[in-house]
């Protein structure tokens, strides 16, 4: 592990990345320690109401919610079952990916301007970041904190996702051969008449595979991996505090 130039393991850390995929409690840790006097930043309301706004037909209130960004990004496939075509989910997915960059930019210069503690609550896609620049900016700047989900909470997340399949970004180096693929085993034509649930489906479980390794080489790299279990009993952010300080150990 590579600690950050500014934390050493005897310290309590002064700004924090949470890390991990969605649902693992990134949200609930982070307004816990923003309770606690930390400047929390959630990456997600930060694309949604001040990168994307534009774009999006309501505005985000609050972290929770991201049920307008989330229709922004929407789902590939035929516009007659609530698709976007091709050429439109591409450019949504970049228009995405340039404001979660912005949205870490931005982030950084917030923890030099205020002195409070710093806890950055970032998206599922950050390890999607392909700007090793920033990425390393951020590593330098803050613990990489990743919440290892347990073998039951995957399981559960990969549930989910077939029962309410969810608009999400992906990598771009995967997602051209990962829509080839589908089409081709379903027979399909043109990428209009792809069922865009279907889709997403199907290809949730390799997406959530791929992102794993890209967590934890984040985590080697620039902080800890702290598995969820180890969470249970966290009540307070002096208690979460403990267990980021044990795992530096």
């Amino acid at each position: 592990m590579t600690m950050p130039a500014s934390h050493s393991k005897d310290a309590q850390p002064k700004a924090i990345t949470l890390l991990g995929m969605s649902g693992v409690g990134k949200t609930y840790l982070s307004a816990m320690l923003e309770n606690a006097g930390w400047h929390r930043i959630s990456c997600d309301y930060e694309i949604g109401h001040r990168y994307l706004a534009p774009y999006l037909q309501t505005s985000m209130q609050n972290a929770d919610d991201i049920d307008g960004l989330a229709r922004f990004v929407g789902l590939v496939g035929a516009p007659e079952l609530g698709g976007l075509p091709l050429d439109t989910f591409k450019e949504r997915q970049n228009l995405y990916y340039e404001a979660e960059c912005t949205s870490i930019r931005a982030a950084l210069s917030a923890g030099l301007e205020d002195t409070r503690p710093l806890v950055i609550d970032s998206t599922g896609s950050l390890c999607e970041i392909e700007d090793t620049a920033l990425i390393d900016a951020l590593g330098q700047k803050t613990l990489f904190v990743y919440l290892q989900a347990s073998e039951e909470e995957e399981q559960a997340v990969l549930r989910r996702a077939q029962t309410n399949p969810k608009p999400l970004f992906y990598p771009p180096s995967d997602f051209p051969a990962w829509l080839s693929e589908y089409m081709e085993r379903e027979g399909i034509a043109a990428p209009e008449q792809i069922n865009p649930k279907e889709f997403a489906r199907s290809v949730f479980p390799r997406l959530f595979a791929s992102r794993l390794p890209k967590y934890e080489a984040f985590a080697n790299r620039y902080g800890v991996t702290i598995p969820t279990s180890s969470l249970r009993h966290v009540k307070t952010a002096d208690d979460f505090l403990s267990v980021i300080a044990e795992a530096c150990t």
